[in-house]
């Protein structure tokens, strides 16, 4: 049991999973009643696009925001619940619903249309941040230090794939984490005066960068240096950890996932 707004009680959300078996007709459901206060925080202060909010099926389950996450498949693999800032800040920004949930890649759908530009980036939200912008991204789902080899395995035929993950020592180390793995990815630099931690939707909201800007970025991105690439590599050579129906939980503290 919990509390949502106005101190009211509610059930435990992932609890529900135990009677309500997982299918994509709940994401379609819970697009329905998004509120406008929730509207407008994804719009103004999260700088998603209508078109792309409707489009990847946000929603509203009367508690936190719902991002689905379908897998390669095209199944609904799990939803991502995002609590609005206001909210107590001691729950952890993200959730997964239902529990026991693998990490997966959120933007499969990029790959099949092999864009000409792809961006490897660090967050659901960042992504269609992004997408918003006409900037095709994709995502893993469980934090910066996540990436699995089977996601690099499917991105490995992109010619121009780009890394650009926070402004902090996690974003760092995860960007060439993803370059050992890609070693053809270039690394994408955030601007100083995005601060300590700063992602893309400071970039773009916060600071008021446009597209123009970011191309600038991507222009100047570099892969990274090759004696340290070649170290990467021998280092993710032959791991393969199998992460099938295993829970995995991230460092990042913002991102929980539910047991």
């Amino acid at each position: 049991m919990g509390f949502g707004r106005a101190g009211q009680k509610h059930f435990n959300v992932p609890a529900l999973s135990n009677i309500m078996p997982l299918h994509k007709v709940w994401a379609e459901y819970f697009t329905k009643d998004m509120p406008d206060h929730v509207l407008v925080y994804l719009t103004q202060r999260r700088g998603l696009s209508g078109s792309v909010i409707k489009r990847h099926q946000l929603g509203w389950n009367k508690f936190r925001i719902t991002i689905p996450i379908f897998g390669r498949n095209g199944a609904l693999a799990f939803l991502k619940l995002a609590r609005l800032p206001e909210e107590n800040p001691e729950l952890p920004k993200f959730s997964c619903w239902p529990s026991g949930n693998s990490a997966e890649l959120y933007g499969w759908e990029n790959i099949k249309l092999k864009p000409a530009v792809l961006v490897i980036c660090e967050g659901e939200l960042d992504r269609l941040v992004l997408e918003s912008r006409g900037i095709p991204a994709v995502t893993g789902t469980a934090g910066a230090n996540v990436f699995l080899p089977k996601w690099a395995d499917a991105l490995s035929s992109m010619p121009n794939l780009f890394v650009c993950f926070d402004r902090d020592e996690a974003g760092r180390k995860g960007a060439e984490q993803v370059a050992g793995l890609l070693p053809h990815a270039r690394i994408v630099e955030l601007p100083e005066e995005v601060g300590r931690g700063g992602d893309i939707t400071d970039y773009f909201v916060r600071l008021g960068k446009s597209v123009t800007d970011f191309r600038k970025l991507l222009d100047e991105a570099t892969p990274i240096p090759e004696e340290q690439k070649q170290r990467l590599v021998e280092k993710n050579s032959g791991v393969r950890p199998d992460h099938k129906g295993r829970a995995i939980y991230s460092s990042d503290p913002r991102i929980q996932f539910i047991k």
